[in-house]
């Protein structure tokens, strides 16, 4: 096994979210070597080479791993602590196990701005989705908050490029 252990350091109340936690662990090794290659196969993942870092989403937890640690924010509970504890170690050991098979990224990809998925929305801020506007639900849709389905009028006739076009660029970048 690549990274034997994921020892938690630290469990605070976030600052982001009053309502959720967030929480410090430090890796048994360094894995630095490892992140151009979850980069490869993690579409939605940011990579920043000089900082060493790579940052993504799983539901509304942010999720940061640096090379002998990891940062995590908006947990629910400790419970929840220890599974995302779990699923990095396992992203980890499993992409260390097929490298040869992952061609490494080492470059930071482009990301979508809200304002992006908003000139493609209907804006009729019309609440159906649950967000108060339309650009609120642009915003979700980026942080992978929201998805694009929740926007119905979307699947209007009147909209259909509209959808057409969403489709396309968050497809690219790898949204669902």
């Amino acid at each position: 096994m690549y990274l034997e252990e994921i020892k938690m350091t630290r469990i605070q109340p976030c600052t982001a979210d009053s309502g959720r936690m967030k929480f410090k662990a430090k890796f048994s090794r360094d894995v630095s070597e490892i992140l151009p290659y979850i980069n490869g196969r993690m579409q939605r993942a940011i990579y920043h080479k000089t900082a060493g870092t790579l940052t993504f989403h799983k539901e509304f937890r942010m999720i940061t791993i640096y090379p002998e640690k990891l940062a995590v924010s908006k947990v629910i509970n400790e419970t929840d602590a220890f599974e995302v504890i779990s699923l990095v170690q396992d992203l980890i050991n499993d992409t260390y196990e097929k490298r040869d098979e992952i061609e490494p990224l080492y470059e930071m990809r482009e990301r979508i701005s809200p304002i992006e998925v908003y000139k493609h929305l209907p804006k009729l801020n019309c609440k159906r989705c649950g967000e108060m506007a339309c650009m609120a639900f642009a915003s979700k849709i980026v942080s992978s908050a929201q998805n694009i389905k929740r926007c119905l009028p979307l699947y209007e006739e009147e909209y259909k490029g509209n959808l057409e076009k969403l489709d396309t660029i968050l497809q690219i970048l790898g949204y669902e």
